[in-house]
């Protein structure tokens, strides 16, 4: 939510006001200085009646101008506390200010008369001095039931729910107790509600699929060795050895869904540890060394002499690390080799160009934007895994990151996963408030990218 609003903002309408009174002010000595020229022209009265008159105009109107500034100028130390705009006809209705939620009032003719700081930021009032509800308000539902309120005043408040985009719900609560001017309006976001409920149906789903399939191998294997392999002991070892791996698969898996709620769970906490790239890069791909001997895969990293301090999840940075190493390792061609590079940029966009952009003939998609919070001229760390794979087909790239989803088909084959490597990334990178892109060539291998907010360098000592 916005700031409180500066203080040249919150004297805008001061401002307006006495610009009206002094415009007021030219106006009516104008009109009096030129009736008595008027008659001065025509010999009605004479000169010195003519300057007597005018004096008097002068004093009048400066009269009414310091006298109506007690009633029309707010006094800028004593303001209300519950409103950034002026005072409508009547009083507010709650102190807006107090409630912690998104709140405003609108008065009987259907402009909006008050507004806390969170309002200010979601209608996006943007300086306007009483405007109408329907320029900012877009949800029909919500305008219907402010006009029911101003029609029908009611101590209970009407709850209506506002869809403000496509993955963004709002309850919007609408009440006008009986003998008020006002219509009030708290505003609770049920986003996260709805994405939480959502995410545990997905879980269900999905892991109840994918815990099938091994599952079902175990127990056909078992009913196997009861029934008709039940006096041929030798093929036992073989049936041990397929149920063993499968075993396994339901092990990484329900590791990789515990990981991921985790992940998910925490994702609205930004990390606040100092962590060194370095570190991280060196603990992850000591671990896959093995793995990549195994494949006959080159593995080479490029590690940085520099620290390279972040703000992150010691843990988690790993997993990202240990993951997209693991993916280039399995789907790089046999002999092949996986380069991994680091470095710090001054800012987001070089971070993305120099992670997930250095190929000139590359299809490439964002798959975690840089959220706000990471301001453009921030310096980020940027991690870049090339493998040489056969790469991905474009339309497969938009769905990367998906629970599940694998690219087999584009990517040479059945590779074993349990298809949650890039979603833990993913949400550990949207964790890290930084961004992940990927970037392939067919034919000739695929490369993933992340990028997330430096630490502050240490001055050296002395």
């Amino acid at each position: 939510m916005s700031e409180a609003l500066s203080a040249g903002s919150r004297n805008k309408p001061v401002r307006r006001t006495r610009s009206l009174r002094a415009r007021d002010f030219v106006v009516l000595c104008a009109s009096f200085i030129a009736i008595l020229l008027l008659m001065l022209v025509t010999g009605a009265v004479g000169l010195v009646e003519a300057v007597a008159g005018a004096m008097a105009a002068l004093a009048v109107t400066a009269a009414y101008y310091v006298g109506s500034a007690a009633v029309t100028l707010p006094d800028t130390e004593a303001e209300s506390a519950t409103a950034n705009l002026p005072p409508g006809p009547a009083a507010s209705v709650v102190p807006l200010k107090s409630l912690p939620l998104p709140a405003f009032e609108v008065d009987l003719d259907q402009r909006i008369v008050a507004f806390n700081d969170e309002a200010e930021e979601v209608l996006r009032v943007n300086g306007r001095v009483r405007p109408r509800a329907s320029t900012l308000i877009r949800s029909p539902v919500l305008l219907s039931a402010i006009d029911e309120a101003i029609r029908t005043p009611s101590d209970v408040p009407a709850a209506v729910e506002v869809e403000a985009g496509p993955d963004e719900t709002w309850r919007a609560h609408v009440s006008r107790p009986l003998q008020a001017e006002r219509i009030l309006v708290v505003l609770e976001d049920l986003t996260p509600l709805r994405r939480a409920a959502r995410s545990r149906s997905d879980f269900i789903a999905n892991a109840s699929h994918e815990l099938r399939t091994p599952l079902t191998a175990l127990s056909g294997f078992i009913e196997t060795m009861r029934g008709p392999a039940r006096d041929d002991p030798e093929s036992w070892g073989r049936f041990l050895d397929i149920m063993a791996i499968e075993a396994e698969r339901m092990s990484r898996l329900i590791a990789d869904l515990l990981s991921l709620s985790r992940i998910e769970s925490s994702e609205q906490v930004a990390p606040r540890d100092r962590v060194s790239v370095r570190d991280v890069l060196r603990a992850g791909a000591s671990a896959l060394e093995g793995f990549a001997e195994e494949r006959g895969i080159s593995l080479s990293v490029a590690v940085p002499d520099e620290k390279l301090p972040v703000i992150g999840n010691y843990d988690e940075l790993i997993q990202v690390v240990e993951n997209l190493v693991s993916n280039g390792i399995k789907y790089s061609r046999p002999d092949g080799s996986v380069r991994v590079t680091v470095g710090r940029a001054a800012n987001a966009q070089e971070g993305r160009a120099q992670a997930a952009q250095a190929w000139a003939d590359s299809d490439r998609m964002t798959l975690v934007q840089t959220v706000s919070r990471l301001g453009m001229g921030d310096p980020v760390v940027w991690l870049r895994v090339e493998d040489e794979g056969p790469g991905i087909e474009s339309e497969h790239l938009p769905r990367l990151g998906e629970r599940f989803y694998r690219t087999d088909q584009s990517r040479g084959g059945k590779i074993s996963g349990t298809g949650l490597g890039l979603a833990i990334v993913k949400h550990i990178m949207a964790h890290h408030r930084g961004g992940m892109a990927v970037e392939t060539r067919l034919a000739q291998g695929t490369a993933f990218g992340v990028w997330l907010p430096a630490a502050k360098l240490e001055k050296a000592a002395g």
